[in-house]
């Protein structure tokens, strides 16, 4: 009798003894995720800060890929590593720009249909592009009805929702060879994020092969040249590149410039053993501010 209350005990203290230990652990974990939660937050809030200081003092008349902030910026602290990636979003081509007043944009259209036939993008995807944006539910010529979802019938809010639009598969959305050539992905070309004003100074090629027929690939690498030794400070400085004319600079003037309105930061963060990243939509009509914020 005596051996079995004994037992008892021993069972309940072991009992109590294993619950405290857990007790203890959650506690502590708790603890832990809180100091490490408050430590991300106050990089990640300082990190933003200083991306904002940085394009508050830049230069806002014009932006091209030799200034501070275009380029990788890596920092170390104490607490572990940064690193700053920011792309201006003016360099890109807008898609949300391809409906206005609830109808196909003729001149923009015309615009995305050269991009397509560069990259050697099936034209229907185009087509499928305009009726997922479109604030209808009535076909352009593109699709409409998906197996699992409907068209949005609204404007694209980030460039990874491209992958929801029929024919956009990882090749067409990251890039690929064809016949020995590299075309980039979509995602390398557009963004919701864009004004609207492609600017010449960050443009890649295949953006500026797309603005106008006549610009061809000479003249959009002869562009590229030029602003690699003088960034255009006017658009009409464009008329000092070989192949250019004033005929070409007319049709494509209302359609370009030299500064940038948005940018999108990528930063990288790293804080021990653990990994960070921060995404911040950027407006610097004026004082740069923050659209959006995001921590994966």
């Amino acid at each position: 009798m005596i051996l079995i209350v004994v037992f008892m005990l021993i069972s309940s203290l072991g009992a109590v003894v294993l619950n405290l230990s857990h007790e203890r652990y959650l506690f502590e974990s708790y603890i832990q995720n809180s100091v490490e939660t408050e430590e991300i937050f106050l990089v990640s809030k300082s990190a933003s800060e200083a991306v904002i200081k940085l394009l508050d003092m830049d230069d806002k008349k014009i932006d091209y890929l030799g200034e501070f902030w275009s380029q990788n910026i890596p920092l170390v602290l104490d607490e572990g590593k940064i690193n700053i990636q920011i792309a201006d979003q003016e360099r890109y081509l807008n898609p949300n720009l391809l409906i206005k007043r609830k109808k196909i944009d003729q001149k923009m259209f015309s615009i995305f249909e050269r991009l397509f036939e560069i990259l050697d993008v099936n034209q229907q995807i185009l087509f499928n592009i305009v009726d997922w944006i479109d604030r209808d539910s009535f076909s352009s010529g593109g699709e409409e009805d998906y197996d699992l979802y409907k068209a949005k019938n609204a404007p694209l809010d980030t460039v990874e929702e491209l992958r929801l639009i029929k024919g956009v598969d990882d090749r067409i959305y990251n890039g690929r060879i064809v016949n020995g050539q590299f075309h980039p992905g979509l995602r390398s070309v557009i963004s919701p994020y864009s004004n609207g004003k492609v600017n010449i100074n960050t443009a890649s090629k295949w953006v500026l092969m797309a603005l106008d027929r006549d610009i061809d690939e000479t003249v959009a690498n002869a562009i590229i040249s030029y602003r690699k030794g003088k960034p255009f400070k006017r658009v009409d400085d464009l008329i000092n590149v070989d192949g250019m004319n004033s005929d070409i600079l007319y049709r494509i003037k209302p359609y370009i410039d030299v500064k940038s309105e948005n940018f999108l930061a990528t930063i990288d963060i790293q804080l021990g053993d653990r990994k960070y990243k921060l995404v911040i939509l950027l407006n610097r009509k004026g004082k740069t501010r923050e659209i959006w914020k995001k921590l994966y």
